[in-house]
């Protein structure tokens, strides 16, 4: 009964085009779930929830409260669901906004509720607007601190922030992994959150692919965010959603990549932000995590926000939520006919193989073998990631070869193309 009613609905979608779900839910109900089958989130409820998260790194040491929800009205309005702070200072001589430390010394052992306190209300007023915060607990460059104390105390650490920010709902806790601090201080912060936590989601947070965790280790997360901490080229991105797209530790835990960072002299980062949110889709991630200059909040924050990258989000959220996106695996590029596509053109599709999504880096021609599809009659629709306008596609079969081609020709734009069944 599912698979008829994702292929009825896959074929609704491409005869009307709209590619337009029934409205869901102004907001999602936390706290937010695994889903049973580990491949994604979801709300309270069980409903499926396509996380889209900014990096804000340094929110808490560079803005005031005022500026701090400036910035969450603007992503909210960018379709931005979650924010990823960095709960401590860069630094262990640097303070918050208000000049706080978060500890009397930096003894771990002797926080400073006034800096915690801070972090609550703007938590709470994430809540207000139904974003979700992920607190990032623990960072390298607090290691010699943390080492000059014992399990005992990293545990005590966990538990202490947990329970300042555990009853807002709002929230899902991400602990660096080994390659920043050691396994003993991995386990013991965990231990200590999730003590406190009432089931809260705990994530990971790595710079590249870890070694795959077994999943009865005591360091296993539910989450992992994998955040590239240097320039990545895009051929190395690529090949990092690959690798985390056939790795067995896919099958025990979603996961979200970010973009990378790029040269400085790039002037233009959207187009390379715009195309590994999708890779990173198409890699059966659970969402996208997006990170450009403005996680640092430098001076020109607020003329930057609206043209980072973030600017292309809104459009690649309205087609995912379009779409039965949870249900949609990478799929092999049989589908596709030349070698040059096969490379470079990513595909998800449905498990009953009536609805494929492909996005082209680039505006070409492409062949495809309609015979790796199921069905008869196939309609097709074009969505640019640029400007969210849909073209419809046309109508092929399976006994043709099918010749697609981009509405415009501009080589160097970006393309999405849905074809399904339409019986």
């Amino acid at each position: 009964m599912a698979l008829f009613l994702i292929g009825t609905f896959a074929c609704l979608c491409l005869s009307f085009t709209s590619l337009v779900r029934p409205a869901e839910e102004s907001a999602s109900k936390f706290p937010l779930r695994i889903s049973p089958n580990g491949r994604h989130i979801t709300d309270n409820n069980g409903v499926p929830f396509l996380m889209v998260a900014d990096v804000a790194w340094q929110m808490l040491r560079r803005l005031s409260y005022t500026d701090a929800v400036q910035y969450m009205d603007i992503r909210k309005s960018q379709s931005f669901n979650t924010l990823l702070v960095q709960l401590l200072p860069m630094l262990p001589t640097q303070r918050n906004y208000h000049k706080a430390a978060p500890f009397i010394n930096n003894d771990i052992g002797k926080p400073n509720k006034a800096y915690f306190d801070y972090f609550e209300k703007i938590i709470a007023a994430a809540k207000e607007r139904n974003l979700v915060v992920g607190i990032v607990v623990s960072r390298k460059s607090w290691n010699a601190v943390f080492d000059a104390h014992d399990e005992a105390a990293w545990k005590e650490y966990g538990v202490y922030v947990g329970k300042a920010f555990a009853k807002h709902s709002n929230i899902i806790w991400i602990v660096s992994e080994e390659e920043y601090q050691s396994a003993a201080q991995f386990g013991a912060i965990s231990e200590g959150i999730r003590s406190v936590s009432d089931g809260q989601i705990l994530a990971s947070l790595n710079t590249c692919s870890p070694t795959n965790i077994n999943e009865s280790s005591p360091n296993h997360s539910n989450l992992k965010f994998i955040i590239p901490d240097s320039t990545v080229t895009p051929s190395e991105y690529a090949a990092l959603a690959n690798w985390q797209k056939n790795s067995a530790e896919a099958a025990l835990r979603p996961f979200l990549i970010a973009n990378s960072e790029f040269p400085r002299e790039m002037t233009d980062q959207s187009v390379m932000i715009r195309n590994q949110a999708y890779q990173s889709i198409l890699s059966s991630a659970a969402g996208f995590c997006h990170m450009s200059t403005i996680k640092n909040f430098n001076p020109t924050w607020k003329v930057n926000i609206g043209k980072d990258g973030a600017e292309y989000i809104h459009e690649l959220v309205k087609i995912l939520k379009g779409i039965p996106w949870e249900y949609m695996q990478p799929d092999k590029p049989d589908l596709l006919i030349d070698s040059l596509d096969k490379s470079e053109i990513g595909i998800v599709s449905l498990s009953n193989k009536r609805l494929s999504m492909l996005y082209l880096p680039t505006s070409r021609p492409v062949r495809l073998d309609l015979n790796q599809l199921q069905g008869d009659v196939f309609g097709a629709v074009w969505y640019s990631p640029r400007t969210g306008r849909r073209w419809d596609g046309g109508k092929f079969t399976n006994k043709e070869e099918a010749i697609v081609q981009p509405p415009d020709s501009q080589p160097g734009w970006d393309w999405i193309l849905l074809i399904g069944s339409k019986q």
